[in-house]
């Protein structure tokens, strides 16, 4: 996890293998109660990108909202879909409350 964004926005390891954490902030909120869409999308890609296992950088990134997020903690887990030498896809998915809120499948540019 990258040292200096993600700490700033508050994003740490989960307790589990390919998982981060956010405890959301009131100034993530896009609106009051509503955690805005690029935390979203942040927290679901950090996440796909700890389970490539290697340095990524995002080529893509295809997000689905699908419930709305409050300020409760939020937990991202990735999961490696495929990885070649050049190139890899992995999904992330943001869960609250034990409820899919977001979604995301990113293409990464591997990074040697």
């Amino acid at each position: 996890m990258d040292p200096t964004f993600n700490l700033a926005l508050g994003l740490r390891p989960g307790d589990e293998p390919d998982t981060v954490r956010l405890d959301p902030r009131v100034e993530h909120q896009i609106a009051p109660g509503v955690i805005h869409f690029a935390v979203l999308t942040t927290v679901a890609e950090v996440a796909a990108a700890g389970s490539v296992g290697a340095p990524v950088v995002p080529a893509s990134v295809s997000v689905h909202l699908l419930n709305r997020a409050g300020l409760a903690p939020l937990v991202g887990r990735g999961r490696l879909l495929r990885k070649g030498r050049r190139t890899a896809v992995a999904e992330g998915e943001v869960m609250q409350n034990g409820e899919l809120v977001a979604k995301a499948v990113v293409q990464f540019a591997v990074v040697s």
